[in-house]
């Protein structure tokens, strides 16, 4: 997949080819590398088998393999087209996931790089995930002076998500995207409804206001940890008397009660959404397990990458750098997450300690 990649150094005095040096940026990140100068340190300590094994360069003089220096690392991913390598990931992502469940269920989310500043501004990248595995197969930049809402399309345009669902925040609860969504991609959405959309906010609320005072809920789940206990209720009605989105099918309320380990309540939430997947595919208890689903996005993939790689702290603004050590970790979590791994952290520990253990993640 990196092979595929066009080169955009002058062929005149390359020592090391592009597909080497983006493969061993790759096992660098897995190791646990969070910027450039990372990156160079753990490029010269990989050991002799494995710089073979990528294809690196050999130097008959000194009788070893050569890993690309930080410089080469640094002018390599800051001169790459992002984009381009945004695309070739979210391809051979997609492709892979393919092996798992027939049905996807996709969480559409942002995230803003805050380090990552430059003449433009800041850096935002919107992204597709996978809800089963926590892998994202699809990411776009958000373009300077708009926002993530724009950019539904151009990540979506590749992929065949007949039969998906796809869930998103309340800035996608509009006419745009529910449109399509349902027409053009021929999917399916689960989105919340806030005071963003003030009039359909109105007629959902007169809608499952008879059932959540009523009626007893549909769906219910139940939680301890972290010193409480929350119970989720969950109520669903059919989207009918303005509820003015296309393909909209149904309605859902569902209540969050938290309370501490003696049952003394602490805090009630409420949260409204609509999906356009009708009761025959989509019952109380799948609805409330794919709203809760997306909610997850934020410890899966953001928590992550800003807790093991620091993310957020890594200040790179030179060229498309910031972008592409985004995908690089992006890549990195994913091919763990591929793995079945749970525990991120200690697993790119592990990996740091020995280069090796890397290679079960990229030859799959």
């Amino acid at each position: 997949m990196l092979a595929q990649l066009s080169d955009p150094r002058r062929p005149r005095g390359v020592r090391h080819p592009l597909v080497v040096v983006l493969a061993i940026a790759v096992i660098a990140t897995l190791a646990g590398a969070r910027n450039y100068r990372e990156l160079g340190d753990q490029a010269a300590d990989l050991p002799q088998d494995l710089l073979w094994l990528l294809g690196a360069r050999y130097c008959p003089q000194r009788r070893r393999y050569l890993a690309p220096s930080g410089s080469t690392l640094y002018r390599v991913l800051t001169g790459i087209d992002a984009q381009e390598l945004d695309r070739h990931v979210g391809a051979w992502l997609r492709q892979h996931a393919q092996a798992g469940p027939t049905e996807w269920v996709l969480a559409l989310d942002g995230k803003v790089l805050r380090g990552a500043w430059n003449d433009d501004g800041e850096l935002t990248l919107f992204s597709a995930m996978l809800h089963q595995s926590g892998t994202v197969i699809g990411q776009v930049r958000v373009p300077a002076h708009t926002t993530e809402t724009t950019q539904v399309a151009p990540l979506l345009e590749a992929m065949d998500l007949a039969g998906a669902l796809i869930t998103a925040d309340a800035a996608h609860t509009n006419m745009a995207t529910a449109r399509y969504l349902v027409e053009d991609k021929k999917a399916d959405y689960l989105v919340p409804i806030k005071g963003n959309q003030p009039h359909l906010q109105a007629a959902a609320v007169e809608a499952v206001r008879p059932l959540v005072v009523g009626t007893s809920p549909h769906h219910v789940a139940t939680e301890r940890g972290h010193g409480r206990i929350s119970r989720w209720s969950t109520w669903v009605t059919p989207a009918v008397g303005g509820i003015d989105l296309p393909g909209a099918a149904q309605l859902a309320c569902i209540r969050r009660d938290v309370a501490d380990i003696d049952g003394q309540a602490l805090r009630k939430e409420f949260a409204l959404l609509v999906t356009s997947r009708g009761p025959d595919r989509l019952d109380a208890a799948g609805l409330a397990r794919h709203a809760r689903g997306h909610w997850g996005i934020e410890n899966l993939e953001h928590r992550c990458r800003d807790v093991t790689w620091g993310e957020d702290d890594h200040q790179a603004y030179t060229g498309g750098g910031p972008h592409v050590m985004a995908i690089l970790r992006n890549l990195a979590l994913s091919l763990l997450r591929r793995a079945g791994i749970k525990q991120i952290t200690r697993a790119v520990q592990r990996i740091a300690r020995d280069p090796m253990r890397a290679l079960a993640l990229i030859a799959t």
